[in-house]
């Protein structure tokens, strides 16, 4: 596709077309390193501004990517699921780069679950910057910025109370100083500031920990007072230079975060605010994808099942202010899969869209996801290897390749071809293994189960048993039926009941196939 020729087909070219006024574009997404990274966290905070930055390039703009790491965060909650022991109540309350790793080898909680991110953008082929605020605060990168929010407390204090209708004391100072005692910056409070230090307080009690009620005075910076997370976001927004993030939709309601932060930086640091669209979230069967719940997907975990480039087509095929409803559990990996490889159809030509708008929208959200240049090939169905993984398990890759080629999904195939269709069959082995529920698992039965039949059906039995050598087996066991005068979907039941104990199954002609025509025979013949 010509980069001149790119048109609002896709919301990524739409938000690019927005930004291209700007001299310099900084892309900006957020998250708190208390548990894994989810496929919910990076649809707004990662995959959004990775797309964005792919539309702008296109444009001939280059714009840098920031994920900010909030690991200054406080440690509130252990993530079900984890297995960490009791030790680690005592943490609560302190920074999550603080706080010992939950497993060995890293130095602390956050450096575990950041690491773990770092691996997956490897194999995701994203490029980006991830910056860890617990490093620009221990830096004195935000020094500059905390004196500005202390000197003009009072101007966000009446901005606060303006917007959002809410009330804070008179004297409220919007900074929360790192107890010199504790460790702990949740449970302080600022109780006043001379223009060079900051008296404070660790005297507010939170859920997850008590307050220590020291009393101290300090000097503001390198780490020693971090910001309440509205005027830090602000200030992540001043130092950067930020021009474009997607928050959840819940921060745009009107009196919110975002009018609030809007309102301060203008008013406070006197800049421009970024283009900011309200994103929605990644569920799993209607619930909101958490990590401290337990029902997530890990970017690991997808990889373990589908291709990297899956996830950004999956994404792009929603407006950000859409919910998407996801699981690993039924069959919505399987119509991904379908949706993705027909997008790489009409990329290449081999099939068009309803539309012309409909086809150009569907080449230009295959090109965004891809990692590589794309590449012509075979298209191996994932809801195939998924039948072929568990009727096949101990066949090599050119058995497998062989197999295909009997069941007529591929021809010739070259050596990426063969690397591909590997690639795949693994993960829809792993799909099997470990996601498919009792429904979508196979087996074939060894011996005939018990079935009544009428004579016409065990004559119609009979008959295929002759004719499973021909080719188009599906269509053989259709006209079969047809000539016994059975309803073909009735026949099609009861080769489903005989074979693995189910009235419906994977496409039955090509199953038979990969089960191997001489097992199905001889278990035919018992009827």
């Amino acid at each position: 596709m010509e980069k001149q020729k790119i048109e609002y087909y896709t919301w990524p070219d739409k938000i690019a077309g927005m930004l291209a006024r700007s001299k310099k574009n900084v892309l900006h997404g957020m998250w708190t390193p208390s548990g894994y990274f989810h496929i919910g966290n990076a649809r707004s905070e990662l995959i959004t501004p990775v797309l964005v930055k792919k539309a702008l390039a296109d444009k001939g703009i280059n714009a840098v990517q920031n994920l900010f790491v909030d690991d200054f965060d406080d440690f509130d909650k252990i993530p079900a699921g984890l297995g960490v022991n009791k030790e680690f109540f005592q943490y609560l309350g302190l920074p999550l780069r603080e706080v010992p790793s939950p497993f060995p080898g890293y130095n602390s909680w956050a450096e575990y679950f950041t690491a773990d991110l770092k691996s997956a953008l490897d194999k995701f082929g994203f490029d980006l910057n991830v910056i860890s605020s617990y490093d620009n605060y221990k830096s004195g990168k935000y020094d500059e910025a905390i004196k500005t929010v202390l000197d003009n407390a009072r101007k966000i204090r009446d901005l606060w109370v303006k917007i959002t209708g809410g009330d804070k004391p008179e004297d409220w100072i919007p900074v929360m100083p790192v107890c010199e005692k504790c460790g702990r910056a949740s449970t302080t409070v600022a109780k006043e500031w001379n223009g060079t230090s900051l008296r404070y307080e660790c005297s507010n009690d939170r859920k997850y920990c008590k307050s220590c009620g020291y009393k101290g005075e300090l000097k503001p910076g390198n780490g020693n007072v971090k910001l309440p997370w509205r005027v830090h976001w602000v200030v992540g927004w001043y130092v950067y230079g930020t021009t474009f993030e997607i928050a959840g939709k819940d921060h745009f309601t009107k009196g919110g975060s975002v009018d609030t932060c809007q309102a301060m930086l203008r008013e406070v640091f006197k800049k421009e605010p970024p283009l900011q669209m309200p994103g929605e979230f990644i569920q799993i069967n209607g619930e909101k994808m958490s990590g401290s719940r337990g029902n997530s997907i890990t970017m690991h975990n997808w990889l373990e099942i589908a291709e990297p480039e899956l996830l950004s087509f999956l994404i792009l095929s929603y407006q950000p202010n859409t919910v998407i409803d996801f699981d690993l559990q039924s069959n919505k990996l399987f119509l991904l899969h379908d949706r993705y490889d027909r997008a790489e159809r009409v990329y290449f030509g081999y099939e068009k869209s309803e539309n012309e708008k409909k086809t150009n929208q569907l080449k230009r959200e295959y090109e965004l996801s891809q990692i590589s240049k794309p590449r012509k090939g075979v298209q191996p169905v994932y809801s195939t290897l998924v039948m072929i993984s568990q009727v096949c398990p101990n066949r090599d890759i050119n058995e497998i390749i062989d197999l295909l080629k009997k069941m007529q999904v591929v021809k010739k195939i070259s050596n990426a071809d063969k690397e591909k269709i590997s690639k795949r069959l693994d993960l829809a082995k792993n799909w099997a293994e470990k996601y498919a529920p009792e429904e979508m698992k196979i087996k074939l039965n060894e011996e005939l189960p018990a079935i009544e039949l009428s004579n016409s059906e065990k004559k119609a039995i009979a008959s295929l048993v002759g004719n499973l050598d021909k080719k188009d087996l599906q269509t053989v066991i259709y006209q079969t039926a047809k000539e016994n005068n059975i309803e073909p979907k009735r026949f099609f039941q009861i080769l489903y009941n005989i074979m693995i104990n189910r009235d419906s199954g994977p496409r039955l002609g090509p199953f038979i196939i990969a089960v191997g025509i001489d097992r199905v025979r001889k278990l035919l013949e018992k009827v």
